[in-house]
């Protein structure tokens, strides 16, 4: 019996990092409803995945901190996940093969309209700034089961984000039907963060094992995903309504 109610347990806990997630889901953000019906410029998501390419390159660098608390089996997982990000691995999935995700991204940024070096100059946003900091430190200071918690409602959009979203509309709308070598970020993470974020909503389901730890996780999972719909907020005003930040007279 208390194996049935340790694991029911665990399941409402899953639910509940989910429901976090799907409340805050940035494929109902009007950026992304207006990239599916082809009115938002390339350009645009392009400036998207540039600013992504800055996140990921705090992000990747931090899965250390959660390596050196971790417990074997999440370790494993980081190894199995970093592996893949850098084209070591592929996900074990038919017709998969190892691909640089780093790559994949200039692969996009330039075929939207980017230098690379504009990528790589590019200024963060206030809100990406704050997304990339909340997720370094949430990876040093949390306990395992809250990182993962937090990790999986970031992952985990990107899979309905990119079928539902981003790859019909790549190819009904911009010229780039699946295969398109451009879109092979969106197409990768359509499947790559469906692993990933199972196993962490796996894992955390594990180590979210007291009342507290699951309320922590719950609040920490709301900020990320809140961040994570505020700096595509910051994308939608600057390269859509096309606002100019405030600035202090003079600057």
């Amino acid at each position: 019996m208390k194996g049935k109610e340790n694991t029911a347990r665990a399941r409402a806990t899953a639910n509940r990092i989910v429901a976090i997630r799907e409340k805050w889901h940035t494929k109902k953000h009007p950026f992304f409803r207006r990239f599916a019906t082809g009115k938002l410029p390339l350009h645009a998501m392009g400036v998207y995945m540039a600013q992504h390419y800055h996140f990921v390159s705090m992000a990747l660098p931090s899965m250390g901190h959660l390596m050196a608390k971790a417990p074997a089996d999440v370790r494993l997982s980081i190894i199995e996940n970093l592996a893949e990000e850098a084209g070591l691995a592929a996900i074990a999935r038919e017709g998969h093969v190892p691909h640089d995700h780093m790559d994949d991204i200039f692969a996009f940024t330039r075929a939207a309209g980017l230098k690379d070096k504009e990528v790589r100059d590019l200024e963060r946003t206030p809100a990406w700034w704050a997304r990339t900091l909340h997720y370094v430190c949430t990876l040093q200071n949390e306990p395992v089961g809250v990182v993962l918690a937090m990790q999986s409602t970031q992952e985990g959009q990107q899979v309905a984000l990119n079928t539902e979203v981003t790859l019909p509309a790549f190819a009904k709308h911009y010229g780039y039907p699946r295969g398109s070598r451009a879109i092979a970020f969106f197409e990768e993470h359509a499947e790559a963060d469906e692993v990933h974020s199972d196993r962490q909503i796996s894992l955390c389901m594990k180590y979210l094992d007291t009342p507290a730890l699951v309320q922590r996780a719950c609040v920490v999972a709301e900020e990320a995903v809140k961040l994570r719909w505020a700096s595509i907020s910051d994308l939608y005003r600057s390269e859509v309504l096309k606002e100019k930040p405030m600035l202090p007279p003079g600057v």
